[in-house]
Formats: C-alpha cells, structure tokens, sequence
C-alpha cells in the first residue's frame, strides 16, 4: 500500500465516485479501481460496499478515512516543504564577544528578525578562542568574532570593520597617558578575551607591573568601574563612545598594522543554508555604515 493508493481513496469519498476521482487525479478508472483493491487486499475486508452500480463508504471505510486524512494533510506539508528550501527558517546559532553583541548586532538583529521571524536565532557569548573551537565541531552555525586575523585550515574568516580600540581611563585619572597609578586597577576582560593580551603587552611596554587587577568577562561592568574610578582597562572604543563624548570618561586611541578586527568566521565544509546566508548579507550592509561612521 502506497500513498498515491490512499490519495485515490480519499478523492473518491470526497468527489463521490470512481469516474471523477479519476479525472481529478487523471488516471484511467481502472487504475482507481486497482488501487483501492491494493488496499483492500491490505487489511482484508472491503472499503466500499457496491450496491448495484453505487458504491457506498462503509463503516470501515469511514474508520481508514478520518486515519487517512491527517496522514495525507502531512505528506501535502512535507512535498510543500520544496518550495520553502529558499526561505530563511529553522535555527541559526550564532557566537559573539559581548561587547560585538551589544553595540554592533542589536541593529541587524533587529532587522533580520522583523524580515524572517521563522528563524530562531541562539545567540551565545564566549572568548574567541573558545568560539572558534565550537565551529569546529559544529556546535555553531557561525561567528562574529572580534579578533585579529587568525589562519586556520578548518575555518573560512572574511573581514568586516576595523574595530577602533583605545585604553580607557577615568575622569579623575592623574594623567593623560597611561602611567603606574596604585589607586588604579588594572581592568582585564577574562582570559582568552582577543584583546586582553594587547592590553597586558601596552602595559609591558610601558613597564607598568600589574599588581593590582579586577577581571570579569563583562564589557558593562568594566565600564561601571570605570565610571567609578576603580581602574584602567582596554575596550572598544563604541563601548564607552557615550561617554567619551560627554567627558565622564577620558581614552587613548590604539592603532596597529595588526587591527583588532570584526569579521565572519564559519566551518569551510558547513553548507550556508538560506538562514545563515541573509545574516551575512545583513551584516555586511551593516559594516558599510559601520565604516562610513568612523570616515566621518
């Protein structure tokens, strides 16, 4: 017994005989009329009663028929489901630092979301190193990693935006440089952070020992305790911009040949699935204006 016998089945009780059922369906009426004997043969007992020239529904038949018709409802779902294959849906899982997620994906989140809400998009926050890892084995779809350029033989990493960073001081710092100030704490983001090891080397270079340090994974909390004149740290100059411009805080600016880098990282063997690509799209429009800001 096969589907297109109980697709036969379903017409006839619907269009009330064999004739049109197998004009519906265009086949020749023989053919009706074999495939409901395949499934009579199958459960051993008539569907139809033939009265004369009539053939009437009965009680089995009613019974197979109510069974029939979710079962066909789901076969007409699954052949429909070809004609989705273009459209975003599903889950997408998507890795970022905190401080990309906050200040660079709200906006394209918001606006893949209103253009594809049958995405469900999980979004998890971790260090670079340990994003890249869940590509690897597949526990991610992708990544927005705010790095620099990393060679890796499994991953694909395209580049978006120059992320702009800068050390972060207090209003009340004593200078206007970075010095050795003991009232002050050195601010680390957790290890592993891309940008965490450029901060300790700064300090090095400046031969200011770090004796006295906070650490915490949270890019919001860092700038609380910078507001509260507990110490200095490294950031992304978008985290603390508002600040910035009004003064509660004051910045170096950081450049290097080796920028720390917003870019989309990705498994070379993972398929881009229709999903995957529009948040792509999204974001590279979105790096556009990104750009644009800073050239401004």
């Amino acid at each position: 017994m096969e589907i297109r016998h109980l697709l036969s089945f379903k017409e006839i009780v619907e269009q009330g005989s064999f004739m049109k059922a197998a004009q519906l369906l265009n086949y020749a009426q023989s053919s009706i009329t074999s495939h409901v004997r395949v499934i009579e043969d199958f459960y051993g007992q008539p569907v139809f009663d033939r009265l004369g020239k009539r053939v009437v529904l009965n009680s089995f038949g009613e019974r197979l028929y109510h069974r029939v018709l979710p079962l066909l409802a789901g076969y007409d779902d699954l052949c429909g489901l070809k004609n989705e294959v273009g459209e975003p849906a599903g889950q997408l899982r998507i890795g970022a630092p905190e401080s990309t997620m906050l200040y660079r994906l709200s906006p394209v989140l918001q606006k893949y979301k209103s253009l594809y809400p049958k995405v469900e998009l999980i979004m998890h926050n971790s260090t670079c190193p340990d994003m890249r890892g869940l590509l690897r084995d597949g526990s991610l779809d992708m990544a927005v990693l705010l790095d620099r350029m990393v060679d890796e033989d499994e991953l694909i990493c395209k580049p978006l935006f120059d992320e702009p960073m800068c050390v972060v001081l207090p209003r009340e710092y004593p200078a206007d440089e970075l010095i050795y100030s003991p009232s002050h704490a050195v601010l680390y983001t957790e290890a592993g952070c891309s940008y965490r090891q450029i901060f300790q080397q700064l300090l090095a270079d400046k031969d200011i020992k770090a004796d006295n340090i906070i650490e915490t994974a949270s890019v919001e909390v860092i700038k609380q305790y910078l507001l509260c004149n507990i110490g200095v740290s490294f950031l992304p100059g978008i985290v603390v911009r508002k600040e910035l411009s009004n003064g509660r805080l004051k910045a170096i600016p950081w450049k290097s040949l080796n920028p720390i880098l917003i870019q989309i990282v990705h498994h070379k063997d993972k398929w881009i699935s229709p999903a995957m690509k529009e948040f792509m799209r999204l974001l590279e429009e979105a790096a556009l204006g990104w750009s644009s800001a800073v050239s401004g």
